[in-house]
């Protein structure tokens, strides 16, 4: 080949570029661009030739040289200020721009050999419309199966997950999936985002599924927190549990604090000692906030004692969501759980449209290429080799773009909803004859771990609340409970905009027995309330309404029993005050931001 250009030396970095990454036998730049053009069947001397091993040997030097960026950057990017941190991202910025462009240039020259060989084809090639994407202002909706691979040593390594960027089936991986699971390990790791890597599900019981099955070993002891959902009630018990599955043994553990954990931790030692000399691994599983009464456990206390035993903590922090709890971002390692789960079909979308779920761990927990071993584990216990990779159950595009969008209020709706959980508490507590549980009520019992564990003190927007009224049947209080719509949604699901309530014993949670009912404080007439960011004071009305029309008869009175509507404004007022300011006063200062 005849050019003027010098031999550079050659890295790692440039063989990856290779279409013979593997089997090359180049010992510098012009070699592996003689050995790229004659992988192609490209003659050297020809006009094409040269200029094609041109544009390679740049290609090459290229990718070096942004290699040598990222080192530059992760070697002084702690050291910068925020000026030089602004120009430094604009500028490599504008290099995407530019690396488009040029990507952008070839399309025409691509399409034109593509039309010349396919003159009587009514076949589009796709690649050429989709550089453009790149530079979407929210993330691309995906919607392939499928996905065209750059040659065989490429898509080799691809199938043993060392070429992240060039993703092969959809089942897999996608990229709107893989964006949206980027953006949760941001939100819910924060500075530590680094350290973690998250895998989306198409529900959130796929994903608690998948995170049990690849943690628990036949035989295993799990600590499983009480107040957990229905559905993973059933998940343990009917599957986990069963000595023809899985044969987990299940300690249910009935508190909230650390001194709880400790003594709870201590029995359940004692109890199973022969089964953990005999090689079960211990486990812990804990809901916080937990489903139906919204309380909360002391999260960081119990990883602490649980990761002095080696036992892993499995936490679903749904009810939170990272606006409350961000159990990741503990400075104290041994505080933070293994493991976080969210069911995205609450909150975090927030919209009712779309389930979805996903489970962020430690990134050697959760994914190593194929052959690999990082801090003891083995690539082949991994959660994507182990589960998802095998199980199927992944997150299509356009679930994830639903949930992307729903995160961009994430914030707003919270705080609405935190008001209405303190207002519509409050009001329901002033009456002598409704008992109400939940820790947004600061005479609760569990009150002091709320103030503990989450941000500002804010309360779960879940609770539950009870008719005091020994006389009601079950016939008079269905009366009441259906007269509630349509200002309260009677759905099953949580986390939406709109005020949802159920009848746990009849519904969520009806897979347990009535001896389990009652061991998880719900009775046939408890009411599971999922506040949404609707307008409270609208709610109240209703909700008296419905006790004039049912209730009075069989109580006279009974509806005039609440706080004065003077009293509930004032209580409002107060409450939307105090919130805002909780919010605002939690945001950096603009000498902090200019620092």
């Amino acid at each position: 080949m005849t050019q003027s250009h010098s031999a550079p030396a050659l890295s790692a970095a440039s063989k990856t570029l290779s279409p013979r990454r593997h089997t090359t036998e180049a010992q510098s730049v012009p070699e592996l661009v003689n050995e790229q053009l004659a992988h192609f069947g490209i003659k050297a001397d020809s006009a094409y030739g040269k200029a094609l091993a041109d544009t390679a040997t740049h290609l090459y030097a290229a990718h070096d040289s942004v290699q040598q960026l990222w080192q530059v950057t992760r070697e002084t990017l702690d050291g910068l200020d925020k000026a030089d941190k602004l120009a430094y991202f604009n500028a490599k910025k504008f290099l995407s721009f530019q690396i488009a462009k040029v990507l952008d240039t070839l399309q025409n020259p691509f399409r034109q050999t593509w039309q010349s060989l396919n003159q009587d084809s009514q076949q589009h090639y796709p690649l050429f419309d989709n550089v453009p994407a790149l530079f979407s202002a929210t993330p691309a909706v995906v919607k392939t199966a499928t996905y065209v691979y750059a040659c065989t040593e490429w898509v080799e390594e691809a199938f043993e997950g060392k070429e992240a960027t060039h993703q092969i089936y959809s089942r897999l991986m996608n990229p709107t999936n893989i964006s949206l699971a980027n953006a949760i390990v941001d939100l819910e790791a924060g500075p530590n985002a680094q350290e973690y890597l998250a895998w989306n599900f198409n529900s959130g019981m796929a994903a608690i599924d998948a995170m049990l099955s690849n943690v628990l070993s036949h035989g295993d002891v799990l600590i499983v927190s009480r107040n957990v959902y229905g559905g993973v009630f059933q998940l343990l018990h009917d599957y986990f549990a069963r000595e023809n599955r899985m044969a987990i043994t299940l300690a249910w553990f009935d508190g909230y604090s650390d001194s709880e954990f400790e003594a709870h931790l201590e029995s359940v030692k004692t109890q199973y000692a022969d089964k953990l000399a005999a090689g079960a691994k211990l486990h812990v599983y804990i809901e916080s906030p937990c489903n139906p009464h919204g309380l909360v456990l002391d999260v960081p206390a119990i990883c602490r004692r649980a990761h002095a035993e080696n036992a892993l903590v499995m936490l679903d922090s749904t009810l939170a969501t990272p606006v409350l709890h961000k159990p990741l971002q503990h400075a104290d390692k041994a505080s933070r759980p293994d493991y976080v789960m969210h069911s995205y079909t609450k909150d975090i979308c927030g919209t009712g449209t779309t389930t979805a779920g996903v489970v962020i761990g430690e990134t050697h927990r959760m994914f190593q290429p194929k052959g690999h071993a990082t801090q003891g584990v083995d690539w082949s216990q991994t959660l994507f080799w182990d589960v998802y990779y095998i199980k199927g159950s992944f997150l299509d595009s356009e679930k994830a773009f639903d949930v992307l969008t729903g995160m961009k209020t994430l914030n707003h709706r919270m705080l609405s909803k935190v008001i209405n959980t303190q207002v519509f508490t409050r009001f329901l507590s002033s009456h002598p004859n409704v008992k109400v549980n939940s820790h947004a009520l600061p005479e609760h019992p569990n009150a002091g771990l709320r103030e503990k564990m989450h941000q500002h003190g804010w309360p779960c927007a879940l609770f539950t609340a009870e008719l005091d009224i020994p006389e009601l049947n079950r016939v008079e209080f269905a009366r009441f409970f259906d007269a509630l719509e349509p200002a309260f949604g009677h759905q099953i699901s949580i986390g939406q905009t709109n005020t949802l309530i159920l009848c746990p014993a009849l519904t969520s949670h009806s897979e347990l027995s009535r001896e389990e009912q009652e061991k998880a404080g719900i009775r046939l007439t408890t009411m599971r309330i999922a506040m949404g960011s609707d307008n409270v004071r609208q709610l109240i009305a209703h909700f008296v309404l419905a006790l004039k029309h049912a209730i009075d008869p069989i109580v006279p009175g009974f509806s005039e029993q609440f706080m004065s509507a003077d009293e509930l404004d004032t209580f409002y007022f107060n409450t939307v005050e105090t919130v805002h300011r909780q919010q605002a006063g939690s945001q950096p200062s603009l000498v902090e931001l200019l620092s």
